[in-house]
C-alpha cells in the first residue's frame, strides 16, 4: 500500500468551541495525513492542544497588518499546504490576499475578495441575490432615524416583527428586534448586545450601547424553519452540501446547540443558486430561512464553514477532509450523509498528540 501524502493544514479560530469536530474531522481520512497547525488570539484557547503545532497570532479584523507578516513568518518557517480561515475577519483578509499566498503555494479556503465582501456585507448581499433574480425578504438599509422609521412602516411594524442589525456584523452581534407587543427592552443573549422590544425601546438600547443609525440593514422577522448550511463550491457550481436545520432554545444563540440533518431538495437548489450568484470558489456557509410562503430565503452568509460544520461528521459528511481534498486537486469522493441524523453537542475526552502531553488545561 502506498504512502498516503502529509498535508500541513493551518488552521484558525482553535479556541472556537466546536472546535474538536474540525480537527476530528481532518484527522479521521485515510487518503492523507493532516499535520495541523492551529493558530489563534487567545494564548490559552483549548483547541492548541489538539494541533500539531500552536502559534498565536492577533485578531485579523484588529490587526490585518500584524496577522498577514505573521502567518507569512510561519509559513516561511514550516510551509503551509493549505489555510482554513474559519472566522469572517480572517476570510476577508484571507481573500484579500489571495492571490499573493496562491502565489506563495497555499491554497487558501475563501474566495475572491469581491465574493467575500459581497457576502459578509447583509446589504450588498441582499442587494446581489435581488440583481440576481433570486428569492429574498424586502430589505431597507437605514443609515438615519428617518430610514429607521421609513423601514418600519415598509415592514409593517405594529402588525408585524422588523430585524434590524448591522451589514458587517456576525454571531447575533447587534441584531434587534423590533416589536410593538413589547412594552420595554429585553436582552436575547447574555454576553452580546442583542434584543427585543417595542421602537422606542430599541432606539434608546441603541443610544445606551452606542450603537448609531448606520450602516444597518432591516428585515421582516422571518419565523419558520432555520438552516444552516455548508457548500463547497468551484468557481460558483455547487460540489457539495449539507444543510442542518437548527432545534435551539434560543434562535439566536451565536453557536450551535442543536441540528437535525434535514437535506432538503429545495434549500440544496436555492444554495446552488447563491454559491453561483456570489461566485463562491471554496467554502460557503449561508443561514437560510423559510419564509411563510414555505420559500428559502437568505438572512446571512459567510465564505467559510459555519462553526458547527464539523457536526455533520455524525452523519457522514466530512466537509473539513473534502476541502482540503478539492484545494489539493486529490480526487473527492461523493459524501454519502445520512439525512435526519439528530445532531446535539457534548463535552468529550478527545486524544491529543503526545508532544502536548505536558501543556495542560
Amino acid at each position: 500500500m502506498s504512502e498516503v501524502p502529509r498535508i500541513t493544514i493551518l488552521v484558525t479560530c482553535v479556541g472556537g468551541r466546536l472546535i474538536y469536530d474540525v480537527i476530528k474531522a481532518l484527522r479521521e481520512v485515510d487518503d492523507f495525513a493532516a499535520n495541523i497547525i492551529g493558530i489563534d488570539a487567545d494564548p490559552e484557547s483549548h483547541g492548541r492542544l489538539l494541533c500539531d503545532r500552536f502559534e498565536v497570532l492577533p485578531m485579523a479584523e484588529k490587526e490585518p497588518e500584524k496577522f498577514l507578516k505573521s502567518l507569512m513568518a510561519l509559513h516561511e518557517e514550516q510551509p503551509i499546504d493549505v489555510l482554513l480561515a474559519l472566522s469572517e475577519g480572517e476570510a476577508r483578509l484571507v481573500s484579500k490576499h489571495r492571490d499573493e499566498l496562491i502565489d506563495l503555494g497555499m491554497r487558501v479556503s475563501s474566495s475572491s475578495y469581491e465574493t467575500v465582501i459581497t457576502m459578509t456585507d447583509k446589504l450588498l448581499m441582499l442587494e446581489r441575490i435581488t440583481q440576481k433574480g433570486i428569492h429574498s425578504t424586502p430589505f431597507f438599509s437605514v443609515d438615519s432615524l428617518e430610514d429607521f422609521d421609513h423601514a418600519l412602516k415598509e415592514l409593517g411594524y405594529g402588525s408585524r416583527k422588523v430585524v434590524f442589525k448591522p451589514r458587517r456584523a456576525a454571531g447575533s452581534r447587534g441584531v434587534l428586534i423590533a416589536d410593538a407587543t413589547h412594552d420595554g427592552f429585553m436582552t436575547l443573549l447574555p454576553e452580546r448586545f442583542c434584543g427585543t422590544g417595542n421602537r422606542d425601546a430599541v432606539l434608546e438600547a441603541m443610544a445606551k450601547e452606542g450603537m448609531e443609525l448606520n450602516e444597518i440593514v432591516a428585515v421582516p422577522y422571518v419565523g419558520g424553519n432555520v438552516f444552516d448550511v455548508d457548500c463547497i463550491a468551484k468557481k460558483g457550481q455547487l460540489i457539495d452540501f449539507a444543510a442542518r436545520r437548527r432545534q435551539l432554545k434560543n434562535p439566536l444563540w451565536p453557536t450551535s446547540t442543536g441540528h437535525k440533518v434535514d437535506l432538503r431538495p429545495d434549500v440544496r437548489e436555492y444554495a446552488s443558486q447563491l454559491c453561483k450568484a456570489f461566485s463562491v470558489d471554496g467554502a460557503g456557509d449561508f443561514d437560510i430561512a423559510v419564509d411563510e410562503g414555505g420559500k428559502p430565503v437568505l438572512f446571512d452568509a459567510g465564505a467559510r464553514f459555519s462553526g458547527s460544520v464539523g457536526g455533520t461528521l455524525t452523519a457522514g459528511g466530512n466537509f473539513p477532509a473534502q476541502l482540503v481534498r478539492s484545494l489539493m486537486k486529490m480526487p473527492c469522493p461523493p459524501m454519502a450523509i445520512r439525512d435526519q441524523v439528530v445532531l446535539r453537542p457534548y463535552l468529550t475526552m478527545a486524544e491529543i498528540p503526545e508532544v502536548n502531553e505536558t501543556d495542560l488545561l
